[in-house]
């Protein structure tokens, strides 16, 4: 069990990666939903982005509550859990599909551009981010409303569990394809930043997601881990801020000044996608 003293200094840590996560979240809502025209593969990213900000929004909420909770004890903590516990879910798992959705439309488009570009309708990108919020919008509050009422907890934990052997597969297998494919034909072709940026986006998901997946998946067998929980909460919000910086050091261009704006980087560098899809698909329609 966690004393005052671990889950203070936790508590602090996590609200330390928050701040900057949602000030580079919020640079990339604001370039995407505002400055910038999104094609089909920008729209996930946009999507993404907010999923991130809104998880790093209740996790910032919870945190400062658990300050004042070990300052002085307050009697309305059993419903903040209760908030956080079903935003959270919302939110990390619309994040979590996103990206599956991320690494399997990338892949696609790797290995078979052409099948891509002339049979993707165009609006399917939206249609299946507005999936992905409604199918975790409905989960997360059947969850809560069996919390409530009934007072089962495990539904939450199902989600994690099918998330850990059925989501973190596919993006597995996608994302070593992708890496196998990128370093053959490295010598051979010159890679897009915003796909380099998707693959290190995608490594950095694995790796952090993988233990707030296997700590919130330990409950359904009645196994909990403070510290391996508080890891996994740290990992997780890591997750949701390391993004836009992934974004801006891969479009950062190593040749020209160093004190480019944030957001100067990030519009070029979501520019860049559309002009390096529309190149390789023309490449690939050139005879031989």
């Amino acid at each position: 069990m966690l004393n005052n003293t671990e889950v203070f200094i936790g508590c602090i840590i996590i609200l330390l990666i928050c701040i900057p996560g949602l000030i580079g979240n919020g640079i990339v809502i604001w370039l995407l939903g505002f400055n910038i025209k999104r094609n089909p593969f920008t729209t996930y990213i946009f999507n993404l982005s907010i999923a991130d900000f809104g998880m790093l929004t209740i996790e910032t909420i919870r945190t400062l509550f658990f300050i004042l909770n070990v300052l002085h004890e307050l009697s309305f903590k059993y419903y903040i859990n209760l908030l956080h516990h079903s935003i959270f879910l919302f939110t990390f798992m619309t994040s979590q599909l996103l990206l599956t959705i991320i690494s399997t439309d990338r892949c696609v488009c790797l290995f078979f551009p052409l099948w891509h570009r002339c049979h993707r309708p165009p609006h399917l990108s939206t249609a299946v981010c507005l999936i992905i919020w409604l199918v975790a919008f409905l989960i997360s509050v059947t969850d809560i409303i069996l919390i409530v009422t009934l007072e089962y907890y495990w539904l939450g934990e199902i989600q994690f569990y099918l998330n850990f052997v059925v989501s973190m597969p596919i993006m597995c297998v996608s994302t070593i394809s992708m890496l196998i494919e990128v370093c053959i034909r490295s010598q051979q072709k010159k890679w897009g930043k915003m796909l380099r940026a998707i693959l290190i986006t995608l490594v950095f998901f694995l790796l952090f997601a993988l233990p707030i997946n296997v700590a919130q998946s330990l409950k359904i067998f009645q196994k909990t881990y403070d510290y391996f929980s508080l890891y996994a909460y740290i990992c997780a919000t890591l997750n949701s801020t390391i993004n836009p910086m992934i974004y801006y050091l891969v479009g950062r261009d190593k040749t020209e000044s160093s004190n480019r704006r944030m957001h100067v980087i990030l519009d070029n560098l979501f520019k860049e996608e559309e002009h390096y899809r529309e190149e390789q698909e023309t490449s690939t329609e050139a005879p031989l």
